[in-house]
């Protein structure tokens, strides 16, 4: 079957969990941001709190955070869906912990949504420890077993996020097989820990969390790098973007799509919006007239 494709113009989103309520993408969108989508926060299948705070530190060179998925109910969700104007499409992220979880979720959302993103591979679901997330991330099996139940549920296109802490080319594999239409690289890297020397103890409740920002790019380049010359699918790439070269990086190693996460924290409105414009600009500079599409890859050695 054909891969169901992404319209994404320009090919740029803010990556699941920064800015990624539906409140916020109406700002965004006011203010002329310069994404061709958004990608929601992870939405599962029962209003779950999360983790105690702090549940984000910057260690100076990337984030560690450990939200442990939390969610607002679903009924929630549907109705803020119902209300939102929005022009630009929405990936809705979801997650779950079986196979009926997912394809219950896209069942209820698939009107709001251009495609769902699976999160496959979130590193802390519970305080410190990797729980049934981690467990899904490494069993490919149960992967194909998701994207399946959801293929199942959905036309809409599938794209299958994958986690950096596990055999993410067997993972891939699984979910191309099982009918995803994307690869996204990738989620967290981790687990990860910072201590308060202060008060001798970890930062985070827990212990662990998962790690990103410019650390999580060359593992991120990595996996989109290999996959792409693996497997059929288009790729979105997620990890470390910082500014326009960082982007061309992913371009150039196969992704098709490119999103900008941690280099919104602590931003406002307004710095967000000029950011995305600054590295859409740059990447229009580096095509040269070029079209996209041949740049895609382009850094393979043949």
């Amino acid at each position: 079957m054909p891969t169901r494709l992404v319209e994404i113009h320009p090919p740029l989103v803010n990556a699941s969990g920064i800015f990624s309520y539906l409140d916020v993408f109406i700002r965004l969108e006011r203010e002329g941001v310069c994404l061709g989508g958004f990608v929601t926060k992870s939405i599962g299948p029962a209003e779950r709190s999360g983790n105690d705070n702090p549940v984000v530190f910057d260690t100076g060179y990337g984030l560690l955070n450990s939200l442990a998925l939390p969610t607002p109910p679903l009924e929630q969700w549907l109705a803020e869906f119902e209300g939102a104007d929005l022009e630009k499409p929405v990936i809705v992220s979801i997650f779950g912990f079986s196979a009926d979880d997912f394809a219950d979720l896209v069942n209820r959302l698939d009107r709001y949504a251009l495609a769902f993103e699976l999160n496959l591979s979130c590193p802390n679901v519970q305080p410190g420890e990797q729980s049934l997330m981690g467990m899904l991330a490494e069993s490919p099996d149960q992967v194909g077993q998701v994207v399946a139940a959801v293929r199942g549920a959905t036309d809409k296109p599938i794209i299958a996020k994958l986690s950096p802490n596990t055999d993410y080319l067997a993972t891939a594999q699984a979910a191309c097989q099982a009918g995803a239409d994307y690869l996204a690289c990738s989620n967290s890297l981790g687990p990860g820990l910072a201590i308060d020397p202060g008060l001798s103890c970890t930062v985070l409740p827990g212990g662990t969390g998962g790690l990103t920002g410019p650390p999580l790019k060359p593992i991120s380049l990595a996996m989109v790098y290999k996959l792409y010359d693996l497997l059929p699918l288009p790729i979105i790439a997620y990890g470390g973007v910082q500014c326009w070269q960082d982007a061309v990086d992913y371009f150039l190693a196969g992704a098709s799509i490119v999103g900008l996460g941690t280099c919104f924290a602590r931003k406002s409105t307004a710095e967000v919006v000029g950011l995305t414009w600054d590295i859409w600009r740059g990447v229009l500079e580096y095509l040269d007239g070029r079209s996209l599409s041949e740049i895609i890859g382009a850094g393979h050695v043949h």
